[in-house]
């Protein structure tokens, strides 16, 4: 393995390669997995040391893998892709104060928007992550069920965000 030096002063700035966000929830049966990765050039200042300094991404609901096409249509339905085919995703007024790592998050998901300040973050290796719990109630969502109830989501997933550096 290959250690990676995150920046180049360690309190400003992080050279961003890859994207990705996974969705991990429950089942009565097991657990689930939908994610996206996305190769990217940014540059990710802290603690204002730039004025605009937003990462922003609309995903296409269509393109989270959950592994098979049951899953994928499931996930799709219960995101209601026809009608909201994108998520939006917004990060912001990333902080490094002492090594404790956060920034702010909106997430915008079937038409509702919610905000999330100070997201705490981690740093290992090549990677800076945050994960954040949401509710399906907070977007006036219904965990989904199949075979008549006998298989049911549970009510709150967890959401990923993993920037990896080059």
């Amino acid at each position: 393995m290959i250690t990676v030096t995150l920046f180049s002063t360690p309190k400003d700035f992080l050279l961003v390669s890859t994207k990705q966000f996974i969705v991990r929830g429950t089942t009565s049966i097991g657990g689930f997995e939908c994610n996206y990765d996305m190769n990217t050039k940014d540059t990710l200042y802290f603690n204002g040391t730039q004025k605009s300094n937003v990462i922003s991404h609309s995903i296409p609901v269509k393109k989270f893998g959950c592994g098979n096409f049951i899953l994928n249509h499931d996930f799709r339905k219960t995101l209601k892709e026809k009608e909201f085919p994108q998520i939006e995703i917004e990060l912001s007024n990333f902080k490094n104060k002492n090594n404790q790592y956060s920034c702010d998050l909106i997430l915008k998901l079937v038409g509702k928007q919610r905000v999330y300040k100070n997201l705490p973050l981690k740093i290992n290796q090549n990677r800076l992550h945050g994960t954040i719990t949401l509710n399906f109630s907070d977007f006036e969502l219904t965990p989904p069920k199949k075979m008549g109830g006998a298989i049911k989501v549970g009510e709150e997933i967890e959401l990923f965000i993993n920037l990896y550096t080059q």
